[in-house]
């Protein structure tokens, strides 16, 4: 029985390294009902050459630089667009500043006050009338304007 044994031992153990081998990598459609079984894979792993690591370190760290840089550029223009939109805001306030005290100068009472009292202006007592002048009195004035002209 001894005998027997063993042989089903060894059954099992061939069962347990075909069971290992056949994966559904190996199972091919050409024949139906058919499994393939192929030795084991051989992982096969580049390998990294000094040069290609110091290269790729290299480079990465060229990119995080012109990244770095990007972000600190941004950022100064960001500053500068603040700047410059405070100081537009600042010029579009006086300008409305200015607007309002040349209405407030340019007014009809401000106007009529300073005629009134700096100038000693005053409105028409009575409507204005129509000068006639005759043709020949306007050639004599041009002519007495042409010798004072001289």
């Amino acid at each position: 029985m001894s005998n027997d044994n063993s042989v089903v031992q060894e059954y099992v153990r061939r069962a347990q390294y075909d069971a290992a081998d056949i994966s559904a990598e190996h199972v091919q459609g050409n024949r139906p009902g058919h499994a393939y079984r192929y030795g084991q894979k051989q992982s096969r792993r580049k390998k990294l050459s000094t040069f290609n690591i110091i290269i790729f370190l290299f480079g990465f760290a060229v990119a995080l630089v012109f990244y770095i840089g990007n972000i600190i550029a941004v950022n100064g223009l960001m500053k500068e667009i603040n700047q410059l939109e405070q100081e537009y805001e600042k010029i579009r306030n006086h300008n409305e500043y200015l607007r309002a005290e040349l209405n407030n100068r340019t007014g009809l009472e401000q106007i009529g006050s300073i005629a009134v009292q700096q100038l000693g202006l005053s409105n028409p007592s009575e409507p204005p009338q129509w000068l006639t002048i005759s043709k020949e009195e306007v050639e004599r004035l041009q002519r007495e304007l042409d010798r004072y002209k001289r």
